[in-house]
């Protein structure tokens, strides 16, 4: 312990005489540390770190019932819920559940959109949680048994909207227009069950129809909104409680066929995961995997050239200590104490250098957590540091250490004891024996960074490609207001009614050329899908006849700029009473009646059999990426909906967003709406690309920068060791220009041995993120033939001032220059 207090001593002295090198190193390292602690905060917090002021979270599961066309991990309904309760008793303590929900808030005359949760009254008890002040629900609120509806408030809204205030327990709030008393208040940092989701506000689930008086959720089987979770009793562990939910299984199966008959003629099935499994929904947890596990390599490559770079500042100093090496060898130091005292140097650089990565993941968190989305629901994202981030950073800062000091220090206590010791050319000697080394060094950032280049370069076609993609309509100039009038309380006559006024109005706006109200918008979050009949056709065992579908009101092609290539569009008179119509776009009509004119055919949805009156353009519903599927419209007038987003083409957009935000707030002051533009609509739609892009366009070009850095250090290191040579070459005659090709040239090879490993990566590298592509190969030539471009410029550019520094020497001090 003493000898390590001596050598940290030591190197402590030794960094600090010289602060240009220690700064040069921190700084670098805390850029590649650094990149590598952020991107881990995330998956910390989206993998690792468990539910906050949730009691013993490792005893929660989560319980899934698979949906009818086959995905595993979907919703469940109120009836199966009390079901599953009931049967569960043996291997849960208890089982709670919770339904995602918009409210609308109203407090001292204005109103507000909230996300929150309507839930069982036990979903506080099932999860462990304590209220921050008053109390959470009791068994007769839960069965909604008389006085007014309850509700209990998140921490943040309590700050934000009431101050704080100890007395908020007992006050009443108004949602979607009813009345609810505050009985209680959440800890903080209890955001919901939703990982990354905020809700704010909780009611319990049978006052539902107060909020929602002509709702069936209730009382339905079919209707699948409840999300489940259970607490294990003491030593039951999940596989247990998964064969209990097997038999549960199957008896409803053969209590209720039809409901628990999925598109393949096979039982629904019930899935229990432990909360650690389910903090990102499993549906999507494949991908959110790739995509952090993409993140991690490029930090980590990031890191690599980090290193290297350090390594060849560490070489570079070595060769100015080897007097210092031979005199403390002379003097009897062995090579093994050597090697640990400049090992602690460089470890306690990476130490250093990961107190600076810190301090930039503490500033990318705080980015992070105030980033807004453009989804219709409050995204918050909490990745703070913890001890697990703080032991992955000390482990990283480590190993980078020995990465890069290891190296260095075994070359720098490899050398001729006499002649360093008579300085006697030790300086050429040290040259010829460690320059292959730092040329290694280059070479592997200029390879890394060819990678790095290469996957930004597929991403940038990716996201030009999803740029580029027709979506089956003109977005230019669409603008979008979505109103949710049955979370308000508006039954149908009324929602009418205000949607008539609603349009006429905006139709009367100045610059507005057409409107038209629809249920649901291209490449949106909420998308209908429901089962369908196709009259004369018979599908195939297991053949999945769900597909997408809109209600739309008249003149809704023409304002969207969707063609219709056969029959009419919907005109006023199919309204309710007339003739059952639909329109089916082009995919539906191939699939169904191949060679024949669909005009004509019918289709059964919902619960009516509809005549096709039109074919319609195929076009972009879901994603961008979608492969054509069937999709079919219906008139509003003859499906009437509560919950509508009106459709305006106007000639400036943006003066049109604020009229219609005043005349919303004139029809209804305390009805929230949300108005945007179809290209921010579109936007969202290629955020994974943008994201992919602009992140790997960062690191590839970090990655490029760092190369010329390392490159430039080579060759100015070069030219200062062989300042001699060069005098004499100049002195025997050597042009300008001779001298730059000789830096010049050794640049290039450098470069090009470089691309030519980092090409035979980076096509690995493609292959394994092609999934994540869009339209582009992960092999795609105009991106594997640009790179190497790029790189010939980047070694030009960092072999300029080293060549022009080296045809510029002055022969007679170049030959004294020993």
């Amino acid at each position: 312990m003493d000898t390590l207090l001596q050598d940290l001593r030591y190197a402590l002295r030794a960094l600090a005489k010289r602060p240009g090198f220690t700064l040069a190193a921190v700084l670098t390292l805390g850029l590649g540390i650094g990149a590598n602690a952020s991107v881990f905060t995330v998956v910390n917090w989206l993998f690792f770190k468990p539910p906050a002021q949730v009691a013993r979270p490792e005893a929660l599961v989560a319980v899934y019932t698979s949906d009818f066309s086959g995905p595993r991990y979907s919703a469940t309904s109120w009836m199966d819920y009390i079901d599953f309760r009931r049967g569960s008793g043996d291997v849960l303590e208890d089982l709670g559940c919770y339904a995602p929900r918009p409210f609308n808030l109203s407090t001292e005359g204005l109103t507000r959109r909230v996300f929150g949760e309507e839930v069982s009254g036990n979903y506080f008890a099932v999860l462990g949680v304590r209220p921050a002040a008053g109390r959470f629900f009791l068994p007769d609120e839960e069965q909604g048994a008389g006085g007014e509806p309850v509700a209990v408030i998140g921490f943040g809204l309590w700050q934000r909207e009431f101050g704080g205030d100890p007395g908020v327990v007992g006050r009443s709030l108004r949602l979607n227009g009813h009345p609810f008393t505050i009985v209680g208040v959440a800890p903080s940092g209890f955001e919901g069950s939703l990982r990354g989701l905020r809700a704010e506000l909780w009611t319990p689930l049978l006052s539902h129809t107060v909020l929602n008086p002509a709702s069936t959720d209730l009382t339905n089987r079919g209707n699948r909104g409840m999300l489940l979770v259970g607490r294990l009793k003491a030593a039951t562990s999940a596989a247990r409680a998964q064969a209990r939910f097997d038999v549960i299984a199957q008896e409803l199966h053969a209590e209720y066929p039809d409901l628990w008959t999925d598109v393949r003629h096979e039982s629904r099935l019930i899935t229990v995961l432990p909360e650690r499994d389910a903090r990102v929904f499993p549906a999507a947890r494949g991908i959110v995997l790739g995509a952090v596990g993409l993140l991690m390599t490029v930090v980590g490559l990031v890191l690599l050239i980090c290193c290297a770079n350090v390594a060849n500042l560490l070489l570079a100093r070595a060769a100015s200590r080897q007097r210092e090496i031979a005199i403390r060898t002379a003097l009897g130091a062995g090579r093994g104490r050597l090697i640990r005292q400049l090992l602690t140097e460089s470890v306690l650089l990476a130490v250093l250098g990961g107190g600076a990565g810190l301090l930039f993941a503490i500033w990318t968190s705080g980015l992070l957590a105030g980033i807004e989305t453009p989804l219709p629901v409050p995204v918050s994202l909490h990745p703070t540091l913890d001890g697990r981030v703080l032991a992955f950073t000390l482990a990283v800062a480590a190993l980078a250490g020995l990465a890069f000091g290891l190296a260095p220090a075994i070359r720098a206590t490899r050398l001729d004891l006499i002649p360093v010791l008579k300085n006697e050319g030790a300086g050429h000697a040290a040259a010829r024996r460690r320059l292959p080394l730092r040329d290694a060094l280059v070479v592997g950032q200029v390879a890394v960074s060819v990678v790095l280049l290469v996957l930004a370069g597929l991403f940038l076609r990716s996201l030009g490609r999803a740029e580029a993609v027709d979506p089956g309509f003109d977005h230019r100039g669409l603008v979008l207001m979505t109103t949710e009038l049955s979370v308000q309380g508006y039954d149908s006559a009324r929602a009418a009614t205000f949607y008539d006024r609603l349009a006429q109005r905006a139709a009367a706006l100045p610059g507005v050329q057409r409107t038209v109200l629809a249920k649901t918008v291209p490449l949106g979050i909420a998308n209908e899908r429901r089962g369908t009949q196709i009259d004369g056709y018979t599908p195939s065992p297991g053949e999945d006849l769900e597909f997408g579908a809109n209600s739309v009101g008249p003149g809704y092609f023409r304002t969207m700029g969707i063609t219709v290539v056969r029959g009419r569009e919907f005109e006023t008179t199919d309204r309710a009473g007339s003739p059952a119509v639909a329109i089916v776009n082009e995919t539906f009509a191939r699939r169904f009646w191949p060679g024949q004119d669909a005009l004509g055919r019918r289709i059964g949805w919902p619960g009516a059999w509809r005549q096709v009156i039109g074919v319609a353009r195929d076009g972009k519903y879901g994603t961008l990426a979608e492969e054509s599927q069937p999709f079919f419209y219906v008139p509003l007038a003859q499906r009437p909906e509560a919950d509508l987003t009106l459709h305006l083409r106007a000639e400036n957009p943006i003066a049109v967003q604020q009229a219609l935000q005043a005349l919303a707030h004139d029809l209804d002051p305390d009805l929230p709406v949300r108005v945007t533009t179809m290209d921010a609509q579109l936007g969202f739609a290629l955020l994974p690309q943008r994201l992919g892009a602009e992140l790997l366009g960062v690191f590839g070009g970090l990655g490029a920068a760092l190369a010329a850095v390392g490159l430039w250090g080579v060759l100015a290191f070069l030219v200062s060791q062989r300042t001699r040579e060069i005098g004499v070459r100049i002195a025997m005659g050597a042009a300008a220009r001779d001298v730059r090709r000789l830096v010049v040239g050794r640049a290039l090879r450098l470069a090009g041995a470089g691309v030519v490993i980092g090409l035979g990566l980076a096509f690995a590298a493609g292959r394994l993120t092609s999934s994540l592509l869009f339209g582009v190969a992960g092999a795609d030539p105009k991106t594997f033939a640009s790179v190497p471009v790029v790189i010939a410029l980047v070694a030009l550019g960092a072999s300029w001032w080293p060549a022009h520094r080296a045809a510029t020497l002055d022969p007679m001090l170049a030959l004294r220059h020993e």
